[in-house]
């Protein structure tokens, strides 16, 4: 489970020079933007998740790797992040929560 909090989103957004303050200012993210909450980095999860598969199968040689976005992730809601080889050379990875798949990719490997 990943727990996003406002420092690790202060921090991927300071390392990525993303300055965009729906991601790091709570009450921007709230009271301008209409959030229930800042929005956690479309790329940090996908990082995550390839991060994951990653720790899973530590022999992979990393071929591509292609994700897309399906509905924001808030924090500080929990969320889970999660794949499964599904061929040879290939697997899915996701995130979501309780509401469901926030974000699907697809790992290509040796």
């Amino acid at each position: 489970s990943v727990d996003p909090d406002p420092t690790l989103l202060f921090r991927y957004s300071a390392v990525t020079f993303n300055g965009h303050r729906i991601h790091y200012d709570w009450p921007y993210a709230t009271q301008t933007e209409g959030y229930p909450g800042s929005v956690v980095h479309g790329p940090l999860i996908a990082t995550l998740a390839l991060r994951a598969f990653c720790r899973a199968n530590p022999d992979a040689r990393l071929r591509g790797f292609t994700y897309r976005g399906l509905r924001p992730l808030i924090a500080p809601q929990p969320f889970v992040v999660g794949g499964r080889v599904s061929a040879q050379g290939k697997a899915q990875v996701w995130a979501g929560n309780a509401q469901g798949i926030a974000q699907q990719g697809e790992v290509t490997f040796d």
